[in-house]
């Protein structure tokens, strides 16, 4: 009793053991590429630090900056500051040494009320653009704050009935046309002719749809019905919060992503986008195999770190000169900078809600770039914040600019720098593989690509290096190769002449015809008492080793795990267990089910069906040791057929030992596998029990020794 409660104890451990990686708002961090396609965060030298925190007592202003809703920067107007619950409107030089009140008026010099403004932006010639949201209008201003001209609600047959026009976001490309982003509206940005004529909608997000959703629509229209229509839900896309231009005249575009659950949102990937001239989506993220997918399938936010309860929302977006996007996560204060292919360059800023350090939030709500200047404005205190680039900011900045557009010699120097200050920088591990690569150092190559997790430039080093073996020990090759045919020919002629068998041992033998004929193989296990315990214990130990070594020793290009997260007790679980645990809930069920296999056949049988399953782990952990990447969609095909013949095998044994029919087998395989679930689920309620008894104990044990 005492051993198996020390067992629950140990699984209970294990299952909730795992661990949470947490920092602390003020402290940078990056994301990295982990083997297995996913990412983990790291925390990283600062690429960003506060240079200070400006209100309105900075510059001498009497009126704090309340209800601030956007902020927006341009050479020609300096900072535009909007206090859009205020209706001010305030410019602040590009040094931060002076602002002045814009007074906003109309052609005849009267104020113009725009409570409830969201949005500020500023053209080339230094024209201002005020989203003045709850009037449903767009404010044109000159410099001096004197309104040009008017932008109400179209009258277009392109808008639907239900549509409202509350501008809350404005922009203009190179070419003089202007987009608005209407609170609330799915259709995607207005568009509006250097005329300020309304001509539709550019870019919308999309509803990702699934097989399932095609058959539900079908089937919708297959039973449709005025009352059904009344009451179904349409699933719409998410809105745009905001938008911006980057240098080449691409949209780049935003979407608040509410990730926690309790709002019942799914949106967690795509949250950022850049829009090309047609519509489409261009950014992109490369994979670690070199593959190019969609930012549509990135999620841009958080998955392992926990801040609190609320969801994150990235609301407020801007691009640099050299093509970095800034994004402000307003759900905990975080700024993120972002390259062109989606890596997380850095990751500063938080507090949300206290803001009571420099460089941390009360309740962030606009972001804008001076030059290399980030400048984040706070609503709940009044103020906004200027982020400057540190050295190691604008090193690394300027390295994975010109890695971006393949230098990759001249950034090699800037890689040794960065790394000199950060060895956490997957980026300059990633710059440095290319170069050594490059440079024909194809095993400095590997070893920089393995710590960049790059399968795609380990993959070409490696492929040359194997390459260069052959050419150079081709003659060598094909002489062990024509030496081992001929050493084979020669044995089988011999065991052939002097009537020999390769295996005598006839229990021995026993294992190989299970795997080439299943059928008579586990009838002679079962009516001939055929099946060894030697050998099904010795097959279960190879069948844990396979799997450790499957993780552990599989080649680089082929590995899915992080070791340093890997626990091989898992794996005494998935296998020595699994298989101990199908053999007793098999033969429990099949005892009910009139199957007359035993425990001991039961065990024997399963043990040998996985077999092909063993060797093919072995020869797989061998193979891909020197197999190219590109071999990897043939070794999953033969993984998948290796293991359809050990379920079929293990079918075949089932019906044999117990003497089922195949529907027979079907309804138990059902059975048993429910069994399986509900004994596991015990053993952990069992677990729980033990350790919350033994938690118990140990407080009552605190309790009489301190008193």
């Amino acid at each position: 009793m005492l051993k198996k409660i020390i067992a629950s104890i140990v699984l209970v451990l294990v299952i909730f053991g795992t661990t949470f990686t947490t920092f602390a708002d003020t402290e940078n961090y990056i994301k990295v590429d982990v083997p297995g396609g996913s990412q983990e965060q790291r925390l990283s030298k600062e690429m960003y630090l506060p240079l200070d925190e400006f209100n309105a007592a900075s510059f001498g202003l009497k009126e704090r900056f309340d209800g601030i809703t956007d902020i927006f920067y341009t050479e020609n107007s300096g900072l535009l500051l909007l206090c859009g619950d205020e209706s001010r409107l305030v410019r602040i030089n590009k040094t931060y040494t002076a602002a002045a009140e814009i007074n906003v008026v109309d052609k005849k010099g009267q104020p113009i009320d725009f409570d409830g403004a969201e949005g500020i932006y500023a053209d080339v010639y230094g024209n201002m653009y005020i989203s003045d949201t709850a009037n449903a209008r767009v404010l044109i201003l000159d410099k001096d704050g004197v309104l040009i001209e008017t932008i109400e609600a179209p009258d277009s047959a392109l808008l639907p009935d239900d549509f409202f026009f509350k501008p809350t976001s404005i922009a203009k490309d190179t070419h003089g046309y202007t987009y608005i982003l209407s609170l609330g509206c799915y259709y995607g940005a207005m568009m509006f002719t250097p005329e300020y004529e309304f001509m539709g909608f550019y870019g919308p997000n999309t509803v990702e749809s699934s097989a399932l959703d095609t058959l539900a629509f079908l089937w919708d229209k297959l039973t449709d019905s005025e009352e059904k229509q009344n009451y179904s839900v349409k699933t719409l896309p998410y809105s745009f919060t905001d938008f911006s231009f980057d240098t080449q005249g691409f949209m780049v575009t935003c979407t608040s992503a509410i990730t926690s659950s309790k709002f019942g949102a799914n949106s967690d990937t795509g949250q950022i986008k850049k829009i090309s001239h047609n519509g489409a989506n261009i950014l992109f993220k490369r994979s670690l195999t070199g593959e190019i997918s969609s930012s549509g399938d990135v999620n841009f936010v958080e998955t392992d770190l926990v801040y609190g309860a609320a969801g994150q929302s990235i609301d407020a977006i801007a691009t640099s000169h050299d093509e970095y996007i800034f994004a402000l996560e307003t759900g905990h204060g975080k700024i993120y900078v972002y390259d062109s292919e989606c890596n997380l360059m850095s990751a500063f800023g938080g507090g949300i809600g206290s803001g009571d350090q420099l460089g941390l939030f009360k309740k962030p709500c606009a972001i804008t770039l001076n030059g290399d200047d980030v400048i984040v404005a706070d609503l709940q205190s009044f103020s906004f914040t200027v982020f400057q680039p540190t050295e190691y900011g604008k090193l690394i900045r300027q390295a994975q600019s010109l890695y971006l557009k393949g230098d990759y010699d001249d950034a090699g120097e800037m890689w040794q720098k960065v790394l000199s200050e950060n060895r956490n920088c997957q980026l300059a591990y990633r710059g440095l593989a290319m170069v050594s690569y490059n440079k024909g150092d194809l095993d400095k190559a590997l070893e920089y690509a393995e710590e960049a997790c790059d399968y795609a430039v380990y993959d070409l080093a490696w492929n040359k290096i194997v390459a260069q073996f052959v050419a150079d020990y081709f003659a060598i090759l094909v002489l062990i190769l024509v030496v081992i045919i001929i050493a084979v020919c020669l044995f089988i002629r011999y065991l052939r002449k002097n009537n020999k068998k390769l295996i005598n041992n006839a229990k021995v033998k026993l294992l190989f015809n299970a795997v080439l004929h299943p059928f008579t193989a586990f009838d002679d296990l079962k009516f001939k008492n055929m099946g060894s315990w030697p050998i099904s214990i010795i097959l279960t130990l190879l069948f844990y080793i396979a799997s450790v070594l499957n993780v552990t020793s599989t080649g680089f290009l082929f590995t899915n795990t992080l070791l340093r997260n890997y626990n091989s007790l898992y794996t005494v679980f998935s296998t020595i267990g699994l298989l101990i645990l199908w053999s007793v809930c098999n033969w429990l069920v099949c005892t009910m089910f009139e199957g007359k296999g035993t425990f001991k056949d039961v065990y024997i049988s399963t043990s040998y069906c996985v077999m092909p399953w063993v060797v093919f782990l072995f020869l797989k952990v061998i193979l891909t040791n020197f197999l190219p990447l590109s071999t990897a969609g043939l070794i999953g095909g033969i993984e998948t057929v290796v293991l359809l013949y050990t379920f079929f095998m293990l079918a075949i044994a089932m019906i044999k030992i117990h003497d089922y029919d195949f529907f027979k087998f079907l309804l138990t395989a059902i059975v048993i596998i429910f069994f399986m679930i509900l004994v596991v689920f015990v053993i952990l309620m069992c677990g729980i029990l033990a350790e919350q008894f033994i938690s118990f104990i140990a407080e009552i044990y605190e309790e009489a020794v301190h008193r």
